[in-house]
């Protein structure tokens, strides 16, 4: 799910998770982009200018893997001919996950995201991502409810449930992503699965 949490942002392709849909307004993006057009050099958002005309917001599929998703309805070459034009990109929908209703901090993040692209930042680079950061900050794993379920999801779909130190044989449930650089009880880097927590 995510910006898209696969793209630039452990926001944005994390695994699909069960989720309601949700009878909630989508936001507005009129002060969005009044922000971005403040942050940005227009030559950097060449579709911002028409972009309220043609914009469509949504919640997505409760089923969909994206916490966000830009779509335009033209063709990427077109598009590229459009943005050296400096021309309206025509229809563009941008589509929100109804599981970030409730975790605004992260709706805002993934809105702004989405919102970038739709004005022409269509690359998931350095000068993408920092703006992001800077309009809407991410929220940390503490923060957001909608993370800390992805984080489980995640971690419930790996074949590792556990690890065990084989210097002091302490054993310990896995609450990580990542695998842990050294022992929580004696700090000896000898870690390794714990085959009576793994899949198999």
């Amino acid at each position: 799910m995510g910006g898209d949490p696969g793209r630039d942002n452990p926001t944005i392709r994390p695994v699909r998770v069960e989720v309601e849909g949700t009878e909630s307004p989508v936001p507005d993006f009129l002060p969005w982009l009044n922000r971005i057009k403040e942050a940005v050099d227009p030559s950097e958002t060449p579709f911002l200018v028409g972009l309220p005309r043609f914009l469509e917001v949504s919640w997505s599929d409760s089923k969909s893997e994206f916490l966000g998703l830009t779509r335009f309805e033209l063709n990427p070459n077109e598009l590229m001919r459009r943005r050296r034009m400096g021309a309206p990109s025509g229809p563009v929908k941008i589509e929100l996950n109804p599981i970030l209703v409730g975790d605004q901090t992260l709706l805002d993040h993934t809105f702004v995201h989405e919102l970038l692209h739709a004005a022409g930042l269509t690359e998931h680079d350095g000068r993408h991502a920092a703006l992001t950061a800077s309009l809407a900050p991410p929220p940390s794993l503490s923060e957001s409810p909608v993370l800390q379920r992805l984080r489980s999801a995640v971690i419930d779909g790996q074949d590792v449930q556990g690890w065990v130190c084989i210097n002091c044989n302490s054993k310990w449930k896995r609450s990580t992503i990542s695998r842990p650089k050294r022992c929580p009880h004696c700090a000896r880097s000898e870690v390794q699965p714990d085959n009576g927590l793994s899949r198999g």
